[in-house]
């Protein structure tokens, strides 16, 4: 008898076993040799509820952030940007959490990534944990009953000088967690600018039309930002308990952003000049956010998500051109920001459960303009919200049906408007073999207009060009559709399809005026509709056991942008990776096409992109991490993207110049160590963002 060991591998497990080839005849010398029998468990997985990543050493080895690793472990539902923004693949934005508290991009830089157990991706959660966010990344992070980490964090940029610097310390003792954290981030940049073609066409007192073309163009630039943070954090957890408090500062400083450069007229009715522009700001906030959540007996759960913002902005600019008046202005502002979420949950067995909820918000912005307009103005905005949603889950199906409504409360100086408005949410999702996984999601829901829309002010840009809002304006209305399908035949191979749908109804447009001297811009509610859309299909294929890896995308967008523009735009866009791993080592060269979208649906802006490519070269040991990055170096000249505007009395064409398609090299590392004994759980800090500002843009 010969024996021979199998191991069975599930995920990351090899557990060893025995079996025993034995003849017919007992006591024949004659035996059978088996072959060596590999069972690989499934690394990713599909059904109705959500799609789970289990990450492998080498994945996580490889990757310096949690943005790294959803790329490494190539999720087909999402795409991720150079600049390592997250969306789906019709670029709706995902909700990022770890341990099921939400997360931000500084988080996921400071994130451990050996602690990553898996990755999970939900479209329609019915988990209250995830906030009621319509799709969900989160990390599930391995357990620590003492102990923590520490994590550096650099990222250097050369040929247009940038840098991050992130440092990250955790302890936990027991169910307590601490996280202290600080970030600093600089860049300077003297190659920024544009080259501005604007037509205008003015209506004379004598009814004829004046019309010429004003050129302007950046000679020469200056441009400083800086941003620095710390953040303290406290969690308490257990199993029927989840608290977290987060106090966090910022100030965010551009001391120089200095252009000037020539300006000329055709015809030429106005002289040939010079420009010089300059402007500086600070902005600094403090902020508190809580998240409080309790398992309650009976299947029933309450979560508590208080948080307040506090900012304080500072700006001034000051616009010379030869043979028109000096335009100075300035800005201080200060927001208050406060919010309140509580939910209810109970669930009914294993099938269904029903949330409800009430939300409030209040802001209060202080804004005081001095120079080309002085005004103090005064804005508050409210909302009070309250819904349910309902979702079931019976065998390959898992269905999702919400409703609520909102109240606005919006008092800029003496005007009052008090619009309310109804929300819904529908999702039906169906999977089965782990392999497979249809969705269909539609989503109704108002946006209230920034109070920054509002102010009556009337700020002069340029000798021809103003800029004003609406204090009448009130909430858009927002339709949008998704379909999409996911198919995972085996750990080596994944794709999904999508299409989706948006329409934006009452919106409220950037509108341009012309009088005889020159143009304003201001906002108008209702103008005509909008509508946008995109299909396309992403997938991965790994082979020579998963050490190379491709992945590609190509979709097709549309978009219909109604009156004062009324234009239709179509553009086809795609890109493509491959990734290769060589022990220590990895490499990847991926490129990205050209491609144009809509700049936001209150204006009539197309932009345009230019192609990117880069190659990337990683290695790593289990503290370090370094990689060095070599961008489009086959362009060395400063042109970036373009937008393109037309309507009735005012067309713009803008090349823009930075270093975002220039040539570029990144060197970034990382330094990692651990301590303590991983047993319980944890949740990683996350840095919030600032409070919004009331100042008019």
């Amino acid at each position: 008898m010969r024996m021979k060991s199998l191991y069975l591998f599930l995920g990351f497990a090899a557990v060893p076993f025995v079996v025993q080839a034995q003849t017919a005849e007992p006591d024949s010398v004659n035996t059978q040799q088996l072959k060596e029998v590999v069972v690989e468990g499934d690394l990713q997985t599909t059904n109705a509820k959500m799609s789970t990543y289990i990450p492998t050493g080498r994945e996580k080895n490889a990757s310096q952030s949690g943005v790294d690793l959803i790329e490494h472990i190539g999720i087909p539902q999402l795409r991720v940007t150079p600049e390592g923004n997250v969306s789906t693949n019709s670029g709706k934005p995902v909700a990022i959490f770890i341990d099921f508290i939400p997360a931000t991009d500084s988080d996921l830089k400071a994130m451990r990534l050996a602690d990553v157990k898996r990755v999970e991706y939900y479209e329609y959660p019915s988990d209250p944990r995830l906030q009621g966010n319509q799709f969900v990344v989160n990390y599930i992070m391995a357990k620590y009953e003492y102990g923590g980490y520490v994590k550096l964090f650099d990222n250097t940029t050369f040929i247009t000088p940038a840098e991050q610097l992130l440092g990250n310390v955790r302890f936990q003792y027991k169910d307590m967690t601490y996280d202290v954290m600080g970030y600093g981030w600089g860049a300077n940049n003297n190659h920024i600018g544009s080259d501005l073609t604007e037509t205008y066409r003015l209506p004379q007192e004598d009814g004829t039309m004046k019309v010429f073309d004003r050129f302007s163009n950046t000679t020469r630039s200056k441009e400083r930002r800086r941003q620095y943070f710390a953040a303290f954090k406290a969690t308490y957890n257990t199993d029927k308990i989840q608290a977290s408090t987060q106090i966090n500062g910022s100030i965010n400083r551009t001391p120089h952003s200095d252009y000037s450069g020539e300006v000329f007229y055709t015809p030429a009715d106005f002289p040939s000049s010079e420009y010089s522009a300059t402007s500086n700001s600070i902005s600094k906030f403090l902020s508190y956010n809580g998240y409080y959540f309790f398992a309650l007996p009976k299947g029933n759960s309450l979560t508590f998500m208080p948080s307040y913002r506090f900012s304080h902005t500072d700006e001034n600019s000051s616009y010379l051109e030869n043979s028109f008046a000096p335009i100075l202005n300035g800005a201080i502002d200060n927001t208050n920001e406060l919010s309140g979420d509580l939910r209810y949950n109970h669930e009914f067995g294993k099938f269904a459960s029903l949330m409800g909820f009430v939300r409030g918000s209040y802001e209060y912005n202080r804004t005081y303009y001095t120079g080309s307009a002085t005004s103090y103005d005064r804005a508050k905005t409210s909302r009070v919200g309250v819904g349910a949603s309902y979702n079931v889950s019976i065998g390959n199906f898992y269905g999702l049906a919400g409703f609520g409504w909102d109240w606005d409360r919006l008092k800029f100086g003496d005007i009052t408007d008090k619009p309310s408005a109804p929300w819904v949410d529908l999702s039906l999702q169906y999977g089965f073999l782990n392999k497979h996984s249809l969705s269909c999601t539609f989503h109704y829901s108002t946006w209230a207009p920034s109070t920054s829309f509002k102010s009556e002010n009337v700020i002069k840009a340029t000798p021809l060009m103003s800029y004003t809002g609406n204090p009448k304006i009130f909430p858009m209305k927002c339709y949008d559709i998704d379909f999409r399908y996911t198919w995972m035949p085996s750990n080596n191979y994944s794709l999904s399809a999508y299409a989706y749908g948006f329409i934006v109804d009452d919106r409220y447009v950037y509108d341009y005026e012309a009088s005889a001297t020159g143009v304003l811009r201001t906002i108008r509610q209702p103008l005509g509709g909008y509508v946008q859309g995109k299909y396309g299909i992403s997938g991965n294929a790994r082979f020579l056991d998963r050490s190379l890896v491709f992945t590609g995308s190509v979709g097709q967008a549309f978009n219909h942008n109604g009156r004062p523009y009324s234009v239709n735009h179509t553009d086809i866009d795609w890109y493509a990776r491959v990734m290769y791993y060589l022990r220590n080592w990895n490499f990847s060269f991926t490129y990205i096409s050209d491609s144009a979208s809509p700049d936001g649906i209150m204006n009539g802006i197309w932009h345009r992109d230019k192609s990117t490519w880069y190659l990337q070269v990683g290695w790593y040991n289990s503290k370090w991490n370094i990689r060095a990055t070599v961008w489009n170096f086959t362009r060395w000249n400063w042109r970036s993207y373009r937008q393109e505007m037309q309507s009735l009395y005012y067309d713009t064409f803008q090349q823009f110049y930075n270093g975002n398609s220039h040539a570029l090299v990144q060197i970034s590392a990382t330094y990692t160590f651990g301590f303590g004994k991983k047993v319980k759980s944890d949740n990683e800090l996350r840095v919030s963002g600032s409070a919004s500002s009331g100042i008019l843009r």
